[in-house]
């Protein structure tokens, strides 16, 4: 089964027309035909949260949208929507490192066995405390959530890999106790970043 996606309302649409026109970067050849693909919300779980555990990506919240850009239907850009609602807010263009990223990982959750046999929603994982950007394909039959961490991922994590919600949960849990430790630890924790 194909990965299912979401549809943007208009006014997503009319916002990401005005943001791609304010770049005055797209179409980057005359007559370039843009199109958006892979429409997507992004959810993101607070650092606290995910160090306490007990199923922590229960608590994810819509955060805002996401779609890539497409030129001649080749992938050029991702374009994100900030807030619940799309486009009221604005749209940002990017041309960063997680577009080819994202490409990469969706090619490989195409492939994998569950996705193929089972209904599942695009999402995004995004935790900013731990430099994580993770595809989230989203089970419809209640069945685990599969997870594919964008490049670069934060280790232990392997981009490119998909992980069932139990495991990827584990981890996370693990990586944002370590980061909330070194905060505690720190007598300058705003010297840390975020």
């Amino acid at each position: 089964m194909p990965i299912v996606t979401s549809e943007l309302p208009p006014d997503a649409v009319d916002a990401v027309r005005r943001a791609v026109s304010a770049t005055q970067r797209f179409p980057r050849r005359r007559g370039g035909a843009l199109s958006l693909s892979s429409p997507h919300p992004i959810f993101t779980v607070a650092l606290e949260r995910l160090a306490a555990g007990d199923r922590p990506l229960e608590a994810a919240e819509l955060v805002g949208w996401r779609a890539l850009l497409e030129e001649n239907k080749q992938v050029v850009a991702a374009v994100e929507l900030p807030g619940a609602e799309p486009g009221k807010a604005g749209a940002l263009v990017n041309r960063g490192a997680f577009v080819q990223s994202t490409i990469a990982a969706l090619t490989m959750a195409e492939r994998h066995k569950r996705v193929a046999s089972e209904r599942v929603e695009l999402r995004l994982l995004r935790v900013n405390a731990l430099y994580l950007l993770a595809l989230w394909l989203h089970a419809a039959e209640g069945v685990d959530d599969l997870f594919v961490p964008l490049a670069p991922a934060p280790a232990p994590l392997l981009a490119d890999t998909a992980y069932e919600r139990t495991g990827f949960e584990a981890e996370l849990s693990e990586m944002a106790r370590s980061v909330v430790a070194l905060y505690r630890a720190a007598e300058r924790p705003d010297e840390l970043g975020s």
